[in-house]
Order: C-alpha cells, then sequence, then structure tokens
C-alpha cells in the first residue's frame, strides 16, 4: 500500500527547521548582548541624569548582532546599511566596520569565517557559520543533477561543478563551506535574474532562505 506521506520529507523539514532554530537562537543571542550594553548604559546614565543615545552602543556590538543576522554574504556594506538602520545615529565609518570584521575572523574560535577575499573591487564575504551539511529531498537532489545548470563555460558553470562533487549520492547530503556560500549569495545577487537563479532557489531555498533575501 502506497504510503500517503513522505518520512524523508518530513526528516528533511525537521532538519530545516532546527537550522532555522539555532539561527535564529543565534540572532537572539547576538542581540540580547546588546541589549545588555543598552542596558548597563542605561542605568549608569540614569544615575547620572542623562539621556541614552545610539551613539552610546559599541560599534563592535553592533557589528556582531549584524553578522548574527545575516548568517551568510556578510560584506562591510551590508554590516553598514544594517547598522545604519538599527542604529541611525551611529553613523558606522567602513574602515572602522572592515576592521572590526577582520578581528572577528581572526584568532582560534573566530566569530566570522571568510567565505571569499576581498581584491580590488571584490568585497570581502564572511560568515558566521562553519562547514555545514545539508540534507536534500529527492526533489532537490534532481534540482541539483539538472545538466542543463552546467550548459555553457562560466563562474556559475563552474560554482555548480563543485557543488555537485560536494553531494553525498548514498547519503543525500551536501556539504557547504562558507567559501561555497559565499559563492552562491556573490553569483545570486551579483549578476541579475535568470533561469539559473530559480535553479539554485530549487535546491536551497529550504536550507538556506537568507542567501536569497
Amino acid at each position: 500500500m502506497k504510503r500517503a506521506f513522505d518520512p524523508e520529507a518530513i526528516k528533511a523539514q525537521i532538519e530545516s527547521l532546527t537550522v532555522e532554530r539555532e539561527r535564529i537562537d543565534r540572532g537572539i543571542r547576538g542581540l540580547q548582548a546588546v541589549l545588555r550594553n543598552l542596558e548597563g548604559v542605561g542605568e549608569l546614565q540614569q544615575e547620572l541624569g542623562v539621556q541614552p543615545k545610539d551613539s552610546d552602543v559599541s560599534l563592535l556590538d553592533a557589528v556582531k548582532a549584524a553578522c548574527m543576522e545575516m548568517v551568510d554574504g556578510i560584506t562591510r556594506q551590508s554590516v553598514i546599511q544594517s547598522i545604519e538602520r538599527a542604529h541611525p545615529f551611529l553613523k558606522p565609518n567602513p574602515s572602522s566596520v572592515s576592521a572590526a570584521l577582520i578581528n572577528l575572523s581572526r584568532g582560534a574560535q573566530p566569530m566570522l569565517y571568510v567565505g571569499q577575499e576581498g581584491s580590488g573591487r571584490r568585497p570581502a564575504i564572511y560568515s558566521s557559520e562553519g562547514e555545514t551539511i545539508r540534507k536534500l529531498t529527492s526533489d532537490e537532489i534532481e534540482g541539483l543533477m539538472d545538466p542543463t545548470a552546467r550548459r555553457g563555460t562560466g563562474g556559475w558553470q563552474s560554482l555548480w561543478s563543485v557543488l555537485l562533487k560536494s553531494l553525498n549520492k548514498s547519503s543525500g547530503t551536501i556539504r557547504l563551506t562558507p567559501a561555497l556560500r559565499a559563492r552562491i549569495w556573490h553569483y545570486y545577487h551579483a549578476y541579475g535574474v535568470g533561469g539559473w537563479q530559480n535553479k539554485v532557489k530549487r535546491v536551497f531555498r529550504r536550507h538556506l532562505p537568507h542567501l536569497f533575501a
């Protein structure tokens, strides 16, 4: 008797929701750190009779909160835009934001991982997650295996070939490094709308919705 539901699809949905919950939890922790700073400053200012201002928010904490919210596709410009929305009077200096991002990607336990090195007009791209493994559904695997996605030559076709090599066909899982996620984000946002954007969304929209926002 044919099953009325697909257990693998349900398992995949559970995994996707778990990943999303972890991302939300990280974002909450980042915002809580900013809130603790604000509350600490606020208490001191109340004692001194001073009204709190956005300028009293630490730039580093504002950068951290922005990075935790974005997860992937983190660039200097996107962080500046996020801070300007959250703290209109902070006015982040581009050089200071760049320095903060570089510092957060250093050390034995960095908060950020470099997905793409900056060079010339090409921006540095960071991620707040390291290497991840995603379980794909049969439809997502079919989309990844679609031969039309590799027609022609160029950066997109090269990226798709690397994604195929990262797929474990026996387990249906794909290993995604910060560099691979940075390339997906870069190609999706840098080269306009095309058929390949729809193809990559078919494969990764459930797992990495933030890449296509």
